[in-house]
């Protein structure tokens, strides 16, 4: 499995995709943080700028659509997948390798865009008057954040695996993530009152649920708890899906 892991991340690294993606981000976020500094109001400040990151964590969601595709990038275009099953790889390592090879590229990205982004704010904002607290909620946002976006890292994953295309992976994903986490069930029960048990007993389940909960209420030990049993079920359900259908699945 290592090996085979090394060779991904000899792939990834050797690309212009992640160094491309990685500098169009910071680049983004250096234009964003000097434009505030140069209209900043009075109550513009390192701790403001913490709190604004917290309530953009499940853009992260999105993200790894890209960091799963960095691994997984052109995998039937080129017939590497074929090549692979064709060669004699397991095919349990060949999705759990890049299943790992993508958590690891992820979290590094993620750690590189989270530093960059702070250490902006502490050179441009003043420190406000509890940024020690700030600090503890945003330590404590993304524990809530970090499985679920492990949960729709898991999902994509999936998709890439059993779906001829990036593209249409990404506009199930989309729609999945989205579209039902984008108030459209909520609308639904509104027209099906007696669905409404139903929908909301499916809205629990939703990788954008406890997103929400973080915004309206804060963070808290009961929602970290909740969020890594939601990350986790989408993680563990997706790669016991994928695992079994890939196996299955002839490659061509």
């Amino acid at each position: 499995m290592l090996k085979y892991m090394n060779a991904e991340f000899y792939k990834v690294t050797h690309r212009v995709y992640p160094a491309g993606f990685l500098g169009v981000i910071l680049g983004g976020i250096a234009l964003i943080m000097v434009l505030l500094r140069q209209n900043a109001g009075p109550g513009a400040s390192f701790d403001f700028m913490v709190g604004a990151l917290c309530m953009a964590l499940s853009v992260g969601l999105y993200l790894v659509v890209i960091t799963c595709d960095m691994v997984f990038s052109d995998q039937y275009k080129y017939n590497t997948l074929k090549n692979e099953v064709a060669y004699g790889l397991p095919r349990a390592r060949i999705y759990l390798g890049k299943l790992a090879a993508t958590a690891i590229v992820s979290v590094v990205l993620c750690a590189v865009i989270l530093a960059f982004y702070l250490l902006l704010a502490r050179l441009l904002f003043p420190l406000g008057a509890a940024t020690g607290e700030t600090m503890t909620a945003l330590g404590q946002a993304l524990l809530v954040a970090f499985p679920l976006w492990l949960g729709g890292m898991g999902l994509f994953h999936m998709l890439l695996f059993l779906m001829k295309g990036s593209t249409a992976a990404s506009i199930v994903y989309v729609l999945v993530v989205a579209v039902l986490g984008g108030g459209t069930l909520e609308l639904f029960s509104k027209f099906v009152p007696r669905l409404r048990p139903v929908i909301e007993a499916i809205q629990t389940c939703l990788l954008t649920t406890p997103f929400d909960r973080l915004l309206s209420g804060g963070p808290s030990n009961g929602l970290i708890a909740y969020a890594w049993i939601v990350g986790m079920a989408w993680l563990l359900g997706s790669t016991a899906l994928g695992l079994i259908v890939f196996r299955k699945r002839e490659i061509s």
